[in-house]
């Protein structure tokens, strides 16, 4: 269809909307297996989130998600998730079984190909097309981003990280998780370096609070910026805002960071990523013939 040119998932996400014909949210991705000819159901999976199995003989398939996921949000990025699969990788193999680990998650542990069908879930489920003038619309802050959770029937989690892709603000969200960072996803115009020397979050930070088992704040508050950042710029005395919210059923704690006054010293184009970082960047791959 591309022949061997390099699409990413972005790239693919958007041509499937496209030959879909849509263009208004909330995406509605179970609505989508049925137009596909892709059978859906739920069922008891004990160990996994989701599964795609393909029918070899007729090129159609099944997406299966676990019953015991609460929250609409995560089903509808685990379906999608699966989506991104079927249009990507199909022609490679015919079943993909997906953990919670590999679904909505960043970590550098997660497999590359799962890592591909995350970030086409998020770009189908919030296209930039559509997202964009949204997030340009909205300051930063948790309100705003739980607005948009709303309107595109994705997790906080999802919509944050989608945030951080299209915003023009300075800004960082980092996932921890048992007091250690596990990921983080930088806007295009955050400069500082994320510590990850040892991941352990500072006494510091709200985050640490958080995990010691206070009340957080309700808004941005001002902290020293070393506590999370390093790099040129970063001194004793420098502040950041951070905006960290209580302990979600998943165990984590979601960060916001808001270099909001710029901290000094950063080249316009300083973006080489200091050693041990471990933010994930989409990769491509070659576009291969899917099976519909």
């Amino acid at each position: 269809m591309r022949g061997g040119r390099e699409v990413t998932p972005q790239a693919e996400a958007t041509s499937l909307l496209e030959e879909l014909g849509i263009n208004q949210l909330p995406i509605i991705p179970t609505e989508i297996c049925q137009r596909l000819d892709i059978h859906y159901c739920e069922d008891h999976l004990k160990d996994l989130d989701g599964f795609l199995v393909l029918n070899q003989k007729v090129g159609k398939g099944i997406i299966c998600v676990s019953s015991l996921i609460a929250e609409q949000g995560r089903k509808n990025f685990t379906v999608a998730h699966e989506l991104g699969h079927w249009c990507m990788d199909s022609f490679e193999q015919n079943a993909f079984y997906c953990s919670r680990d590999d679904i909505e998650s960043f970590k550098p542990t997660t497999k590359p190909i799962e890592l591909r069908a995350n970030e086409f879930a998020a770009e189908f489920l919030m296209p930039q097309f559509i997202y964009k003038p949204l997030v340009d619309a909205r300051s930063l802050g948790w309100g705003q981003i739980k607005e948009l959770t709303a309107l595109s029937q994705t997790t906080l989690t999802a919509t944050a990280i989608r945030f951080m892709d299209l915003t023009d603000e300075a800004c960082c969200l980092i996932v921890s998780q048992a007091g250690r960072i596990a990921w983080f996803r930088k806007s295009r115009d955050f400069r500082p370096y994320v510590q990850m020397d040892n991941r352990l979050l500072s006494p510091g930070t709200v985050a640490y609070a958080i995990f010691q088992g206070n009340i957080p704040p309700v808004c941005f508050e001002d902290v020293k910026a070393d506590n999370w950042v390093s790099g040129r710029g970063v001194k004793p005395y420098t502040e950041i805002l951070e905006w960290s919210l209580p302990l979600n059923s998943h165990g984590h704690v979601l960060t916001l960071l808001y270099d909001e006054e710029g901290i000094a010293g950063w080249d316009e184009d300083d973006d080489v990523d200091e050693e041990g970082e471990v933010e994930w960047e989409p990769p491509t791959f070659h576009k291969g013939k899917r099976k519909k």
